[in-house]
C-alpha cells in the first residue's frame, strides 16, 4: 500500500521515514500553498493546449539527447528496453539550459507558466530533501547538493486508445516498468485516471492513489546508491487499465549539481564506488532512447 502523508500531520516525519525505507514511494498532501496550487492549475491548462497542437507543430521542438529537453512523439522512448515503446508523448523543459528554439512559439503564455512550475517544484524539492537530511542525520548535505540542480521537468500525455494510430503490442504499456535515475522525482498526477503502479520489495504491484492537490514523491536510483540502500528506489509503471481515457502527469526529475560526487552517506560498509552525478545520469538516459 502506497501511503498518503499529510505534511502537516504530527507524525509526518515517522511516516516519511517508513515510506522511503520500505517501498520508496508516498503521496504528499498539504505541500503547496493556495497561490502555488493556482499557478500549477494554470500551467496544467497551458500544457494541455500544447498537446492539442497538431503533430507537425509539436515536432518543431524535437527532443535533444545531449540536453534531455524537447518534445518526444509517441513511441520515441522505452524506459524498459526489453519491452515495446511507451504509449506516451512528452515535453521536457528546464529553466537554466533550455535553448529558445525549444520553447513553443505557438502558445504565448507557455514559457512563463512552465518556468513558474519549475520554481514551485524546486522549492518543494528543497523542503523534501531537508526532511531527508534530518532523517539521515546528514546536516545540509542533500540540500546543498541541489541548490543549483541539474533538474528536468516533463509533462506527459498518454493518449486514449481512440487517438493512437495503431493497436498496441503485447507487453506495450503507457510506461514500461523502470526505476528513476536521479535523486528523487516529484510527480503531479494531473487528472484522476488510474494506471500508475509501484512494485514493492516482495515483487507485488500496488496502485498509487490519486489525491486532490497531492504530489507523488519517490526515491531515484542515485539516492538509493547515495544512502547505501537505506532509501529504496523501486520499480514503477503505467499500465493500460484505463487506456480508453487520456491521462496527464508531470514528473520533476531531481539531480544534483553537476560535479557532485555521490558516495555513501551513512555509517555502514560501502556497497558502491563513488560516482559523479551527471555522468551517472547521462549513462542511464542513453539506455532508454
Amino acid at each position: 500500500m502506497i501511503p498518503v502523508i499529510d505534511l502537516k500531520a504530527k507524525d509526518a516525519f515517522g511516516q516519511i521515514r517508513r515510506a522511503y525505507t520500505t517501498v520508496g514511494f508516498a503521496v504528499f498532501t498539504n505541500c503547496l500553498n493556495s497561490n502555488e496550487q493556482s499557478d500549477m492549475s494554470c500551467w496544467f491548462d497551458e500544457m494541455k493546449l500544447f498537446f492539442d497542437l497538431d503533430l507537425e507543430t509539436k515536432m518543431k521542438y524535437p527532443y535533444e539527447g545531449d540536453t534531455n529537453l524537447g518534445y518526444s512523439v509517441v513511441g520515441d522512448e522505452n524506459v524498459d528496453p526489453t519491452a515495446p515503446k511507451d504509449l506516451k508523448e512528452s515535453f521536457n523543459y528546464n529553466n537554466t539550459r533550455m535553448g529558445d528554439h525549444l520553447w513553443p512559439k505557438d502558445l504565448p503564455n507557455f514559457k512563463a507558466s512552465a518556468l513558474q512550475s519549475i520554481d514551485i517544484a524546486d522549492k518543494l524539492t528543497l523542503r523534501i530533501l531537508g526532511m531527508f537530511d534530518d532523517i539521515l542525520g546528514t546536516g545540509n548535505t542533500l540540500v546543498d547538493a541541489h541548490i543549483k540542480p541539474y533538474n528536468t521537468t516533463r509533462v506527459i500525455h498518454y493518449p486514449s486508445v481512440f487517438e493512437l494510430e495503431k493497436e498496441f503490442e503485447e507487453r506495450q504499456l503507457r510506461i514500461g516498468e523502470h526505476s528513476d535515475y536521479g535523486t528523487i522525482t516529484l510527480l503531479w498526477q494531473i487528472n484522476d485516471v488510474p494506471g500508475l503502479q509501484v512494485q514493492d520489495l516482495g515483487g507485488a504491484w500496488h496502485p498509487v492513489p490519486y489525491a486532490d492537490n497531492g504530489v507523488v514523491v519517490n526515491i531515484g536510483d542515485l539516492l538509493q546508491r547515495w544512502t547505501n540502500d537505506y532509501f529504496k528506489s523501486t520499480k514503477h509503471r503505467v499500465v493500460n487499465s484505463h487506456i480508453h481515457l487520456n491521462r496527464y502527469s508531470m514528473p520533476h526529475f531531481v539531480d544534483p549539481t553537476p560535479g557532485t560526487i555521490v558516495s555513501n552517506l551513512i555509517e555502514a560498509k560501502d556497497k558502491y564506488e563513488p560516482i559523479e552525478s551527471k555522468e551517472y545520469l547521462m549513462w542511464r538516459l542513453a539506455q532508454s532512447y
